[in-house]
């Protein structure tokens, strides 16, 4: 009898204590995703955030809110916070913000806060997470002529991104208008954005009138990855044709780039010419005195 009342008695904890465990639940939510995961300077961006039941019971009422420290990154309009209703076991949502990354935040790493509030039988529970968001990347860049001459051509090179640029080369890569005697590179350094430098190649235009060069750019960015873009400019031929010899010996037509040279010849005559018409018209005013004087004598 005695056993019997020890197995009921040792019966009614184990249901008891099932139930217990069954009225605790598994609650479980959390920030699963955060995208896109860099921002650019200045520029505004969807930052979407996904949520994720990853408990075994449903919730309710959920309350989602994020915050960047520093104030380099602010979500567009008066509020950081978005609620979700419901959220069964194993489903997520998708809560967006728009938001604006400051002009002057410097290349880095940013650190976001986020906090997750919900409901569940005995209250309210709040789960605090961090997430990283890196602020950088790529930049872009400007080109454009800025001295030509019978030998070569000078490239202005500027940064018209939002990000600073490491490490930049200027390269003229192969190509059929243009004929390279120098140097197809040139290392510029460091371009903070809105900065600029300039490149130097020694080079001839193989066809007349104008002609599109390719340049390309290599550099490396705020994330530390090497970057390649290229950016096309009109060059202008204004040289007569010339002729150069190739490595094998035969000739062949080059155009230049400028009109510097012809110029200065045309100058050089005019000079001459008005030097010669100035001598010659003092030699004749000497030749009519003497005459006069001559002929005064005489009589």
């Amino acid at each position: 009898m005695k056993k019997d009342k020890i197995l009921i008695m040792f019966a009614l904890a184990f249901i008891v204590m099932l139930r217990l465990v069954a009225a605790s639940g598994n609650y479980n939510i959390e920030v699963t995703d955060v995208s896109p995961t860099s921002l650019i300077p200045g520029e505004k961006s969807e930052l979407s955030f996904k949520i994720e039941n990853t408990g075994d019971e449903d919730l309710e009422n959920i309350v989602f809110s994020w915050e960047e420290k520093s104030g380099n990154i602010l979500p567009i309009g008066l509020s950081n916070k978005k609620s979700i209703e419901e959220l069964d076991e194993g489903d997520d949502e998708n809560l967006d913000f728009d938001v604006f990354t400051s002009a002057s935040a410097e290349p880095g790493l940013y650190e976001l806060t986020l906090t997750l509030t919900y409901e569940k039988e005995n209250g309210t529970a709040t789960e605090t997470s961090k997430a990283g968001i890196i602020v950088g990347g790529q930049t872009d860049f400007d080109i454009s002529i800025s001295d030509v001459s019978s030998s070569g051509i000078i490239l202005s090179v500027a940064n018209i991104g939002k990000n600073p640029a490491n490490s930049v080369t200027i390269i003229i890569p192969t190509q059929s208008n243009f004929r390279i005697s120098g140097s197809s590179s040139s290392i510029i350094g460091n371009l903070d954005k809105g900065d600029y430098s300039v490149a130097s190649f020694q080079m001839t235009q193989q066809s007349r009138g104008s002609s599109n060069l390719n340049v390309e750019i290599q550099y490396t960015d705020t994330l530390g990855n090497r970057q390649t873009i290229t950016k096309t400019t009109e060059v202008q031929s204004t040289q007569a044709s010339s002729s150069i010899t190739d490595s094998s010996g035969s000739s062949t037509s080059a155009t230049g780039f400028a009109t510097q040279n012809s110029s200065s010849g045309n100058n050089n005559w005019y000079l001459i010419a008005f030097v010669s018409s100035t001598i010659l018209t003092i030699i004749l005013i000497v030749v009519i005195i003497r005459r006069n004087k001559r002929k005064n004598e005489s009589e």
